[in-house]
């Protein structure tokens, strides 16, 4: 307790010549602090994707799980004001969608089981992308109409 004394005793005396306390916003030599930035406007949809996409989803094969072959015939994903949507199982009108961002990427998934989803990226040409159920997988390949 004694030795620390000395160290206590040098540490107010190099405040002693302190009159007042700096002010938050005062710098010295660095950057001037932040101001608050007003957010930036929510992007309205990504359009430029817009359009029918037709081709087929095919089985991932994977020796490790005894999968179903996807549904026979062609699939189509219509994009309309940025929302994608996909008809995966047309038998029971199962849809998977979702909204398109600014880069093409997009996760279409089924409205009750968010597990059941295609997610992928559009391109000028098509799309590219994957169709999950449960543990089982499916290519996904379509191009623009």
């Amino acid at each position: 307790m004694r030795a620390a004394l000395p160290l206590l005793a040098l540490a107010l005396a190099a405040c002693a010549n302190e009159t007042s306390i700096p002010e938050a916003s005062s710098f010295q030599g660095g950057a001037p602090p932040r101001t608050a930035e007003a957010p930036t406007p929510a992007a309205g949809p990504v359009t430029r994707y817009d359009g029918l996409y037709n081709g087929e989803v095919t089985l991932v094969l994977d020796r490790m799980r005894n999968c179903p072959q996807a549904m026979a015939g062609p699939r189509q994903i219509q994009v309309r004001q940025g929302r994608a949507s996909l008809v995966i199982n047309p038998q029971t009108g199962m849809t998977l969608t979702g909204m398109v961002g600014a880069e093409g990427s997009v996760r279409m998934a089924e409205r009750l089981d968010r597990t059941i989803a295609t997610s992928g990226v559009f391109s000028e040409d098509g799309f590219i992308g994957e169709y999950a159920y449960g543990l089982c997988r499916y290519s996904v390949q379509m191009r623009k109409a």
